[in-house]
């Protein structure tokens, strides 16, 4: 590619508020950091409330069964994949910006409603089906903002630092569970209600608006007798980008989950580790993502968005170490967390590359599919896996899988298209 193309590259970078100042732009980042963060941070609901909501009436809490409890947030998991294609769907018709908004201000409203009867089951599941729906939408129209209000050497890391969000989500939910209690499980809930219909006013004030652009491109597709939605998305090779990339993020949540989720009960039923040992260990490992997010997403500007696929295969070799340590190995434990919570950071630019991997005029449909799209994989594969626990194989059979799925998802990387300094078609 020669200097004046590359140059070319640089001046049509920027779509949005082009005229804006780098402090405006950042400002307008801030505004969809304050969504994004209260989108992770609305995953915690379950750790503020489900205690209280086990207790008995006399007790305060709402006498719901523990898989009543599971049921509730179960649902919500379940519904941000259709949130993701409805959400998608509208931000093509109206923009990214104004379904952000939609977004923002239904996860406050629909967080806030079981607070009028607390006590009802029903609608408690109702009221996190219809949040886990606008938490579908979030990515899928957040981090296609920031794409387009940036150059493409700034997208790697600011998507990661979005990523970011959910560690520090967890931290702060955590620290400020801790300190309130169930006993103020409804202040907790407030947190999570109100900071997100103030981010959908910061929003509105801050971000540059995308209807015209959304319009232009829709007219574009009309002209060449086309339509923007997901049937024609995966046409030609892009079948095969968006299949690779949903295989991509799948095998992330798989090996992730499979790992993450059964790390604290390994330490302490397999090897008989204390409880307080065993936090200490796997909170070094959130530790170390909230680095790997901003570190691989510097590298994925710096070098190229499939670089950070060697931080996937650590991922795989880390877990091989774990289940090579003993009872006794703890300050050791303690390192290879950490390595493996950095190596784990190597999705932090996946918000920009699922982007740049189809034609400008998906933006709103691209990103959230293929990521969230993942989700669907998981559903089915970590139930599966799972069982192997029961199983002669035991937990190390379940981190086997967890090492050969990291292995996996490298491969697939590896196949997928580099976007970096890449023009994107029309």
């Amino acid at each position: 590619m020669s200097n004046l193309q590359k140059e070319k590259i640089k001046d049509d970078e920027i779509i949005l508020g082009k005229d804006r100042s780098n402090f405006q732009r950042y400002l307008a980042f801030f505004a969809i950091i304050v969504v994004y963060f209260f989108y992770c941070y609305n995953f915690m609901v379950g750790t503020f409330v489900k205690p209280v909501m086990t207790y008995s009436l006399s007790d305060g809490g709402f006498a719901f069964t523990l898989k009543q409890t599971e049921e509730i947030f179960a649902v919500m998991s379940l519904a941000t994949i259709p949130g993701t294609i409805l959400f998608g769907i509208i931000s093509s018709k109206i923009g990214k910006k104004f379904t952000l908004i939609i977004v923002a201000l239904t996860i406050g409203i629909t967080t806030f409603l079981p607070l009028t009867i607390p006590t009802s089951y029903l609608l408690w599941k109702v009221s996190r089906f219809t949040t886990g729906i606008a938490l579908g939408g979030v990515f899928g129209t957040a981090v296609p903002l920031v794409t387009e209000m940036f150059p493409q050497r700034y997208r790697g890391k600011l998507a990661a630092i979005l990523t970011s969000q959910f560690s520090i989500a967890m931290i702060f939910g955590g620290q400020l569970y801790g300190a309130l209690g169930d006993a103020n499980w409804k202040l907790l809930m407030y947190t999570a209600v109100i900071p997100p219909i103030v981010g959908a006013i910061l929003v509105y004030l801050f971000v540059p608006s995308d209807r015209e652009h959304t319009k232009k491109l829709i007219k574009g597709a009309k002209n060449k007798g086309e339509k923007i939605n997901y049937l024609n998305m995966y046409k030609g090779k892009y079948l095969w980008i968006g299949i690779g990339a949903i295989l991509l993020s799948g095998a992330n949540f798989t090996a992730y989950s499979s790992f993450s989720n059964n790390a604290t009960t390994y330490l302490k039923t397999t090897l008989g580790l204390s409880a307080s040992v065993a936090g200490a260990v796997f909170s070094l490992q959130g530790i170390g993502q909230l680095v790997g997010y901003n570190l691989w997403g510097f590298v994925a500007d710096k070098f190229g968005r499939k670089v950070p696929a060697v931080g996937m295969l650590l991922s795989a070799a880390g877990v091989f170490i774990y289940m090579k340590l003993g009872a006794n190995d703890i300050t050791t434990f303690k390192m290879v967390s950490l390595f493996l919570g950095f190596s784990m950071g190597f999705s932090g630019a996946w918000g920009a590359y699922y982007t740049e991997l189809f034609p400008e005029k998906f933006s709103s449909l691209s990103s959230g599919i293929s990521f969230n799209g993942g989700r669907i994989i998981s559903t089915f594969t970590l139930p599966a896996i799972a069982g192997i626990a029961a199983t002669s194989a035991g937990m190390t059979g379940i981190f086997k899988i967890s090492m050969f799925v990291f292995i996996a998802g490298t491969v697939v990387w590896i196949l997928l298209p580099e976007t970096l300094n890449k023009p994107r078609k029309d």
